[in-house]
């Protein structure tokens, strides 16, 4: 099976928010890249969330506390639940970005990574995602 991911992961254990509406539950952020996050909350904080919702969802984090804090609005949630895990992993898709979350989020991954050429490529990928996306 081939990875079909155009950009890198970068793997964390930071905590943060995700938030829909009126409703907030803190998560762990596990992994992140330019394009989505993977996050872990309990199964009771997210009887909190609607998981059918076409309004988007807003995940807050800080990768650690002199860092700045990186907003992300969510559009989809993809939940994977593992009976033999306490946490539900959910991987989320990145719909969009304010300009300095994703400053923050590209310095982040290239400190991170172990690829010198990381940002270049994964800004590239970026750039043509959203260009190349129907409105």
């Amino acid at each position: 099976m081939t990875d079909k991911r155009r950009f890198q992961r970068v793997l964390l254990n930071v905590k943060g928010t995700l938030a829909h509406n009126d409703s907030k539950i803190d998560v762990v952020v596990s992994d992140v890249s330019l394009q989505g996050i993977k996050l872990h909350a309990s199964e009771a904080a997210l009887e909190h969330l609607p998981f059918d919702s076409h309004e988007p969802y807003i995940a807050n984090f800080q990768a650690n506390e002199d860092s700045p804090l990186i907003t992300l609005y969510i559009s989809q949630l993809y939940r994977h639940a593992d009976s033999r895990k306490e946490m539900v992993s959910l991987g989320c898709k990145v719909e969009r970005m304010e300009v300095e979350s994703v400053s923050a989020l590209r310095r982040l991954i290239s400190l991170n990574s172990e690829d010198e050429n990381i940002e270049e490529r994964d800004l590239t990928a970026l750039v043509n995602a959203v260009y190349q996306s129907p409105v």
